[in-house]
């Protein structure tokens, strides 16, 4: 097989334009968020943080991060005065992270924003075709990541 052939398969496999795809969307999100001085991870915990104090342990396993990347994200989320470490009534020994007033009208801000973005990515779609990619997307990634909800 030639070289040639091999740059076609691989050009025109789905799972290598979805990563590629994945990349794109990544790094516009990354540059949109810059505004505000924020990552993509940084967004995902004030997301889940957003609306009920929770454990580090709890947010670690929603936002599907490990222990190490959750308490650098959250200590800068922290010195930045998006979140707070509070005490856990229900158990002294351990901290709950509160989003606060500067974290929840980031997250708000930056979602809203975020849409915006997603609709320029999708923007080659109809309506009809952005519902069913998203249906597909949603239903292949519950089918390979059954904790993903």
């Amino acid at each position: 097989m030639s070289t040639r052939g091999a740059a076609a398969r691989i050009s025109s496999a789905t799972g290598y334009l979805l990563m590629r795809l994945g990349d794109v969307a990544r790094l516009r999100t990354e540059e949109e968020l810059a505004r505000w001085d924020i990552t993509g991870k940084e967004l995902r915990v004030l997301a889940y943080a957003h609306g009920a104090a929770m454990s580090q342990r709890d947010l670690t396993t929603l936002a599907r991060m490990d222990r190490t990347t959750m308490t650098a994200v959250i200590n800068r989320l922290e010195e930045r005065g998006r979140v707070q470490r509070v005490r856990n009534p229900a158990d002294r020994r351990k901290y709950l992270i509160t989003i606060t007033e500067e974290g929840t009208r980031l997250v708000e801000e930056a979602l809203a924003h975020m849409a915006e973005v997603e609709a320029g990515l999708l923007g080659p779609l109809t309506p009809i075709e952005r519902s069913l990619l998203n249906n597909m997307v949603t239903r292949l990634f519950a089918a390979h990541d059954p904790d993903c909800a």
